[in-house]
């Protein structure tokens, strides 16, 4: 079963929610497209659900609608790697009208986002591997600003590999100054022994190259996307429903969240 947590300090319980989710055996978290009614059937009851929550209840309209839109947005993109300002137009023509949505129980905002987003990290995915394909070039004067809140969305997918570029840039130049850094402790140490003990002394590793460094980083950073990718690729539209949910219940309050409902196996073998 789904429910709210409010700042009241209790759980508030969804009426139909159990039909939505079912808590027989055969339960299986859905992998494909989530049926339209199931989103019209939560989205609906969210606002209902949160004002039987709480005494004072959250005026639900234009206002909201607008601070729904920001968070969410910052949700499904708070660092501006992925989302264009093309995409961030076609959302923005919701951002007076998800009060009516959640009212109706429709879903056109969530499912534009949801696709948006996972196209965008689709091509993100590739764009990655692909920039890390070649060593970075460190002498050239470049920024990256790390603070999103003071950028905007890339103009367009030039501006979006251009910010990728930097980032890994910054990071892979990162990873060079710790390796650095390690090597150098590590043959300081070295030398002490040899000082201390020069009948003793072993051949220290050899002083990897800036160029081998510089490869050695990549591979890291590539290792880190890689890993962080695959869990991102996992996200499907269960998730983004309940991470939608819980924006609203945030919105509504911050000290409220949504839990989606615990999936069971499908079999009871071990």
């Amino acid at each position: 079963m789904a429910s709210f947590r409010s700042s009241l300090g209790f759980s508030a319980l969804l009426p139909g929610l159990l039909l939505l989710f079912p808590t027989g055996g055969f339960t299986q978290r859905p992998t494909d497209d989530l049926p339209p009614q199931k989103k019209q059937v939560l989205l609906g009851t969210v606002a209902q659900g949160l004002g039987m929550a709480h005494v004072q209840p959250e005026q639900i309209d234009n206002d909201f609608s607008r601070r729904v839109y920001t968070l969410y947005l910052k949700h499904l993109d708070g660092s501006k790697r992925f989302l264009l300002q093309p995409d961030v137009k076609q959302l923005q023509r919701y951002e007076t009208s998800i009060d009516d949505e959640i009212k109706q129980g429709k879903h056109e905002f969530l499912d534009l986002s949801t696709k948006l987003i996972n196209q965008r990290v689709q091509e993100a995915q590739v764009l990655y591997r692909e920039l890390l394909q070649q060593p970075f070039e460190f002498t050239a004067a470049e920024t990256f600003e790390t603070d999103a809140e003071k950028v905007a969305y890339p103009a367009d997918a030039a501006a979006r590999r251009d910010r990728w570029r930097r980032l890994l840039k910054y990071q892979t130049m990162t990873r060079v100054s710790e390796l650095m850094d390690e090597q150098s402790r590590q043959q300081t140490k070295s030398l002490a022994a040899t000082k201390a003990k020069p009948s003793d002394a072993t051949i220290s590793a050899a002083v990897r190259t800036p160029a081998q460094l510089e490869a050695d980083a990549r591979k890291q950073v590539l290792k880190y996307y890689d890993e962080f990718f695959s869990d991102l690729r996992q996200t499907d539209e269960a998730d983004r429903l309940a991470e939608f949910a819980n924006t609203v219940a945030n919105t509504f309050d911050p000290h409220s969240e949504y839990f989606a409902p615990r999936i069971k196996p499908t079999s009871t073998w071990p």
